[in-house]
């Protein structure tokens, strides 16, 4: 499939976990340049290894570490990124954090955690990718969310709190940023089946056999080529502020 993403500028926190791993892998499919933000290098190392024994080319995969709860760290390393590689054409917000949990048993860091890399940590990050988006006059900002975000749930209050934001935060920034030709979206997830979804997948078995349209959980390519879809101006340049549902009907 050829998306004109040849040489794009891709940055993408949680590029090592279940779905991110696998839109790295078609980013670099399509020969886009792909700079992973990483805390953890042993885990790039997997990824790394992972992508040669397929046969994959990595000489367009890069990472910097990079504490995305830090927003002055954010600002710095995305400038070094602009400096190395002169632009950001798309910046994919993947990273996520749940703890499936009674409410009332959380603590307060399991809540701020929940919300800051849930919610915080893509809006500073998307601030930090807007002065070169500004400057190259393109760009196209997806943000992961969730079907919790608008179906409810038990046990997972904060984390559906935090996506939900970040869909609203996508909307109403893509209104202020779409006069410079940048697009803001969401892609809303289902249950995917990835080492992050096993714990529901085992309490949820049934009701993802029989509440879902297509009775079985996602797989990561299929959030990934949504992903690719909203990316590319061949395939969505008309497209901004949207929330993509891919849940197999579960909604």
């Amino acid at each position: 499939m050829n998306l004109e993403l040849e040489n794009k500028i891709v940055v993408i926190t949680g590029g090592t976990g279940g779905i991110g791993s696998q839109i790295v892998l078609d980013f670099l499919t399509e020969q886009a340049i792909v700079i992973c933000l990483i805390r953890n290098q042993s885990k790039m190392e997997d990824l790394l290894n992972q992508l040669k024994l397929i046969n994959v080319t990595t000489k367009n995969l890069h990472s910097y570490v990079c504490d995305l709860l830090n927003y002055e760290e954010i600002q710095k390393v995305i400038s070094d990124i602009t400096i190395q590689f002169l632009k950001i054409d798309i910046l994919v917000n993947c990273a996520g954090y749940a703890i499936e949990s009674p409410f009332a048993l959380l603590n307060k860091n399991q809540i701020d955690d929940m919300i800051d890399l849930n919610l915080k940590s893509p809006i500073y990050l998307c601030q930090a990718v807007l002065r070169p988006m500004y400057k190259n006059k393109s760009g196209s900002i997806i943000n992961i969310s969730s079907i919790s975000a608008i179906k409810k749930g038990r046990g997972i209050n904060v984390y559906a709190a935090a996506k939900a934001g970040i869909e609203t935060f996508t909307r109403t920034l893509s209104q202020e940023v779409g006069r410079k030709n940048i697009r803001v979206n969401c892609v809303r997830p289902g249950i995917i089946d990835t080492e992050m979804s096993q714990s529901v997948q085992k309490i949820a078995h049934d009701i993802i056999k029989t509440q879902t349209a297509l009775g079985r959980p996602g797989i990561p390519s299929e959030i990934s080529k949504a992903v690719l879809f909203l990316a590319s101006n061949k395939t969505s340049s008309y497209m901004t502020g949207e929330s993509l549902t891919i849940d197999g009907g579960l909604f």
